[in-house]
């Protein structure tokens, strides 16, 4: 068979029946932050239940470029999505040039100025993608294959605040921009329970500080929430006094922590590390964090990462 003058046309069209049960885009509550490389398989999407476990274990991904990253709920959305641009001919017909762009805003009040700071982190990030959820639990991403990856953005910016006024609280909000196909013809949507979406919460930082000079081989840390100050004492003394819940290095190897003990008088944890460990050095200086957020949730300390703190 030749292909010689063979047209380039492709036949555009589609069936347009209506379905008894179509898709309804309904307002769209917040974002889902992914790696570039997510991906939800067929395997995966076998239902419901499979889906949310493999977010859950996208949320705490000891490897923070491999996590997905919720953003908060929105209290109001607006959409600033250009429209289709045309040319007008001299004769008065027009042609489509292109499809505008979506760019949508969402408005969010929990979490305020801290947790504004950290979406703003994200801003001028390279190759981002996302997820969006709407208010009947719908997730929606878009369709490579037989799989539901991210939606390619051309930005995902989280706005300076704007202060209040008299008829005003403080604003903060996040914005998306993208192009219109992925959401589109090239849409991919997983039907999931809200609430289970909604208990998506992205993890916390743990500060990690002082509680005394170290004494030689002993180190004694207080732990609270970064955003809040809540001392982790008084949620998890139980849990976080096991040697398995704490990693410390010198000279970048890993010194074997001998026990890890609460100290209710403090509300710290003292840390003793063995002496005899052939990478132990008096001198330091030592690198203290949690363990990884896999093994802090394994030990019942959900939704919490430590930030390292060096002590001398």
């Amino acid at each position: 068979m030749s292909i010689l003058n063979t047209s380039l046309c492709s036949s555009n069209g589609a069936n347009t029946g209506v379905s008894d049960c179509p898709v309804d885009v309904k307002l769209l509550q917040f974002l889902i932050a992914v790696p570039s490389n997510f991906e939800l398989t067929e395997v995966q999407m076998a239902s419901p239940e499979t889906v949310m476990a493999a977010l859950r274990a996208a949320l705490i991904n000891d490897n923070p470029s491999l996590r997905i990253y919720p953003f908060p709920v929105q209290v109001t959305f607006t959409d600033n999505s250009t429209d289709a641009a045309f040319q007008t001919f001299g004769s008065g017909s027009l042609a489509p040039v292109n499809d505008g762009m979506y760019d949508w805003t969402f408005q969010f009040t929990k979490g305020g100025l801290c947790l504004s700071n950290k979406l703003r982190k994200f801003n001028g990030n390279s190759n981002q993608k996302f997820l969006v959820v709407d208010g009947q639990g719908m997730l929606y991403g878009t369709k490579v294959g037989t799989s539901l990856k991210g939606i390619p953005a051309n930005y995902i910016f989280t706005d300076k605040l704007k202060a209040a006024t008299y008829e005003t609280a403080t604003i903060y909000a996040y914005r998306v921009n993208f192009m219109p196909t992925y959401f589109n013809e090239n849409i991919a949507f997983l039907k999931l329970n809200l609430v289970d979406l909604l208990g998506l919460n992205g993890l916390q930082d743990i500060v990690i500080s002082n509680a005394a000079p170290r004494v030689t081989n002993v180190i004694k840390v207080k732990l609270t929430t970064g955003c809040a100050g809540i001392d982790m004492y008084d949620l998890y003394s139980t849990e976080l006094a096991a040697v398995g819940n704490f990693v410390v290095t010198e000279a970048g190897k890993n010194i074997t922590i001998t026990s890890v003990a609460a100290d209710p008088n403090s509300k710290s944890f003292t840390i003793t590390l063995d002496a005899t460990d052939p990478d132990y050095s008096v001198a330091g200086p030592f690198i203290v964090s949690t363990a990884p957020v896999s093994v802090l949730t394994a030990a019942g300390v959900v939704g919490y990462e430590g930030k390292p703190l060096t002590v001398a």
